[in-house]
């Protein structure tokens, strides 16, 4: 099929140039050897980009700036940076490219589950090498960021983190002081304490509205890697664990358990999100699970009058389980590399993605823009950032493991609903067991 496609093209080309050329004079339309000498000469190493820093954030404009900075270094080089801030239109637009066989040098595909069929392909690269020439930077990332784009199956680092940050658990420490709770609860058996206290002040201990199914999942989510740690989630993926499993069944009974204590607001099944955020900032909710993207909201004295007593803490450990405590969510994007890039413009490309990644990038992104690139190395002048920005960033760090959803390995697209509605039945009298037979179910048809 190959062969006949590349035929069709030399064809093609030849008809072309037939048309463009026929009626010329051949003579002029040959170049001599200055005018070959000058055009090799000029000729300039494209790097083409397809992100989705795109749009006028200023995590955009720091990107750019990047980019600006690496062109000014090398006048041989020429980046081409077509990313896109529109999801539809990224993921048109990186289909297009693989199907024409024209992938960009630094591009992204978020998640990991299908990520086996582009390294079999030789279309993304193994970082490990470019890691390992450079210490200093390659040092600097969060363990639980590189061990994330870690392929089961495959030897290798295949993509750079350029994103994260904690998918924590934001809090009212003055609806704790009410309810006299001391602290956030560090372990499971100490959140369900809470949860009793809070009830018994009628504050709402935690701000979830499954309509909005993404809650439910996130939810369970938490509880499935401090049960079970994030590389279970791999497993899970690569059928080596099944929801059937008496370890995974478990993780969902443990959703069932917050529900019966009434850790929800009632009518949990049919609230959305924006609802619960709502009741959050007025103070009718004590907890909320959420990530960075909020941090604007939940600081700004407009949105909410508590804005000196929202902190922010990891989701509660298990007592019996303290090995997988800084196994956690996190949002997780990456830049990837083309894999079939040689010489100069794969050296060029790997440079352009250090400086994005860099510790130097990271402390501007986070000052500037409030955007957590995942690395331990920068120091970040906290009075350009608010307290809580700075709080996330310090738990982000100390991650062993990190992971977004459960789903994220799996290579059935349609996990995503199957998980999240399965767990939303149980706030409608599903029994767990129920949920993870409909799971499971999904895959085995």
């Amino acid at each position: 099929m190959k062969k006949i496609i590349a035929l069709l093209l030399v064809l093609t080309m030849g008809l072309s140039l037939t048309a463009c050329g026929g009626n010329k004079d051949d003579s002029n339309d040959t170049p001599n050897d200055s005018q070959k000498s000058t055009s090799k000469k000029d000729e300039k190493i494209e790097i083409r980009l397809l992100t989705r820093m795109a749009g006028t954030s200023t995590q955009v404009g720091i990107f750019k700036d990047i980019i600006k900075e690496f062109e000014a270094k090398h006048s041989d080089v020429v980046v081409v940076d077509e990313s896109q801030g529109d999801e539809s239109s990224f993921n048109n637009k990186l289909k297009a490219d693989i199907a024409s066989g024209t992938l960009p040098n630094i591009f992204r595909i978020q998640g990991v589950a299908n990520l086996g069929d582009y390294i079999e392909n030789g279309l993304i690269m193994n970082m490990d090498s470019a890691l390992e020439a450079d210490p200093e930077w390659s040092q600097g990332f969060t363990e639980g960021a590189l061990k994330y784009y870690q392929v089961p199956g495959y030897e290798g680092t295949y993509a750079i983190p350029m994103e994260s940050g904690l998918i924590g658990v934001f809090y009212n420490e003055a609806l704790f002081k009410k309810a006299n709770i001391d602290k956030f609860p560090e372990t499971w058996s100490e959140l369900k304490s809470a949860i009793e206290k809070l009830n018994a002040i009628n504050v709402t201990p935690i701000a979830l509205g499954a309509k909005t199914t993404y809650m439910a999942g996130h939810l369970h989510d938490q509880i499935f890697y401090k049960w079970m740690g994030t590389d279970a989630a791999k497993e899970l993926g690569a059928r080596n664990l099944k929801w059937t499993d008496e370890d995974v069944v478990e993780t969902l009974g443990f959703v069932k358990e917050l529900y019966d204590l009434k850790a929800f607001p009632e009518g949990v099944a049919g609230i959305s999100d924006d609802i619960v955020l709502t009741q959050f900032l007025k103070g009718e909710a004590a907890m909320i699970i959420t990530g960075p993207w909020n941090i604007g909201k939940l600081t700004n004295p407009e949105e909410t009058e508590f804005v000196n007593d929202i902190k922010v803490a990891k989701f509660p450990y298990f007592d019996e389980k303290p090995e997988f405590k800084d196994q956690d969510m996190q949002i997780v994007s990456p830049y990837m590399v083309n894999g079939k890039l040689e010489g100069k413009e794969k050296e060029y490309t790997i440079e352009l993605l250090k400086m994005l990644t860099s510790a130097d990038a990271a402390k501007r992104y986070a000052e500037e823009a409030q955007f957590i690139v995942p690395r331990k190395d920068i120091d970040i002048d906290e009075s350009k950032v608010s307290t809580l920005f700075t709080d996330v960033l310090k738990l982000s760090g100390t991650s062993a493991g990190m992971a977004v959803d459960v789903f994220d390995y799996d290579p059935l697209a349609s996990m995503q609903d199957r998980t999240r509605n399965s767990i939303v039945g149980m706030f409608v009298g599903n029994t767990p067991e129920q949920a993870a037979q409909e799971i499971q179910s999904e895959i085995d048809k």
